[in-house]
């Protein structure tokens, strides 16, 4: 009778025994010190790196849909209709008394557009119709003419005005929310499942940068689907002018926006035409002259916060690398040669440049 009590004690211990080796089994000690369950490992949820990690991550598996794929934030973090950004108020500062009023503007396959006829009485006349129509609230047409007087072969006394006329008419058309009727240049784009704003971007030769500025979208990783979001034909060109240090910016062919560049010294900056290869927010440079290194976000680089990378296409600019257009630390040379070769830019100007210019899709066109 003792043998047989001993017997079933013996049974029972084992039992016990076997129970607690498959608790043990469902959590253990994952090598860096972390205790992490069973089913935690099972489904591929990150252990915690306490004790208490077993009860965390089962809590994470309870959050997940049926199916075991975490559901996309989505999060609206756009206004119906965002306030329209101040971008007039520089430029009657910037935009010298004396214009040339045959800025070359590049098409996409980098020939220079001859689209413009000079004829001073034609352009005299657009001009009048554009700002009529401008005064009447008729911004597409007013653009439009506009912009054909501007190229047309307006005199001088004119050309001033007239681009002050257009960048005013840009901040409307162009760098707001709003999308005016019949305009070729803007529409809304209501965004679809599997949408990025890179991804728009890219289909309308813009930067993501630009289409969150508009927008309005203070992150520009987290648009949802169905949100209606201006987007424009891109894309932007920039025309400078080596005589007057003057950069013009189009978007396509139509004049927007004008800002006063540093060029290089003794000439050093090549004619021709130039394609946008790449862009850079806080770059590092390296002095070529003296070896010297800043690295990115050093507050002393030379060169700034951006650098957009640019290969001569035409011209004298042909085979022609290392060159760009890039901010500088020192605003007071901006309107002199004073450079390696490169294309200075006040520190604003080259932060809206920045959002403007699209690697492979853009030119610039230097000329004397």
């Amino acid at each position: 009778m003792a043998r047989r009590r001993i017997r079933t004690r013996t049974w029972i211990t084992v039992l016990v025994v076997s129970a607690g080796a498959v608790l043990a089994a469902s959590v253990w000690l994952v090598p860096d010190g972390r205790f992490c369950s069973l089913t935690a490992r099972m489904a591929n949820i990150q252990c915690e790196a306490t004790p208490s990690g077993t009860e965390t991550a089962l809590q994470k598996l309870s959050d997940l849909p049926a199916d075991n794929h975490r559901p996309e934030p989505i999060i609206e973090l756009v206004p119906t209709v965002p306030a329209e950004p101040p971008m007039v108020e520089a430029v009657e500062a910037i935009v010298p008394s004396t214009q040339p009023s045959d800025t070359i503007v590049v098409n996409a396959d980098t020939q220079p557009s001859a689209d413009f006829s000079l004829n001073t009485e034609r352009a005299l006349a657009d001009l009048e119709v554009g700002l009529t129509a401008k005064h009447a609230g008729n911004l597409i047409e007013a653009r439009t003419r506009l912009n054909l007087a501007l190229h047309g072969g307006l005199p001088q006394e004119q050309v001033r005005s007239t681009r002050i006329e257009l960048a005013e008419l840009a901040d409307k058309t162009v760098f707001s929310f709003g999308v005016a009727a019949a305009d070729p240049l803007a529409e809304y784009y209501t965004v679809r499942s599997g949408d990025s704003l890179a991804r728009i971007a890219h289909r309308y030769k813009l930067t993501d940068d630009l289409l969150a500025t508009i927008n309005r979208i203070p992150n520009k990783n987290i648009i949802r689907e169905g949100m209606r979001l201006k987007v424009l034909h891109g894309p932007f060109h920039v025309s400078i002018n080596k005589s007057n240090h003057m950069m013009h910016v189009y978007l396509q062919d139509v004049y927007v926006w004008s800002a006063r560049v540093a060029l290089g010294a003794n000439g050093s900056t090549p004619t021709g035409v130039w394609q946008v290869i790449v862009r850079q927010e806080n770059p590092q440079w390296v002095d070529p002259r003296t070896g010297q290194r800043w690295h990115p976000n050093d507050p002393d680089n030379p060169i700034g916060n951006f650098w957009i990378g640019l290969e001569g296409v035409k011209g004298d600019a042909v085979g022609q690398s290392g060159y760009g257009i890039h901010g500088t630390i020192e605003p007071e040379t901006i309107g002199q040669d004073v450079s390696l070769g490169c294309v200075r830019l006040a520190d604003d100007d080259i932060a809206r440049v920045f959002t403007l210019l699209v690697p492979y899709e853009s030119y610039v066109t230097i000329h004397d």
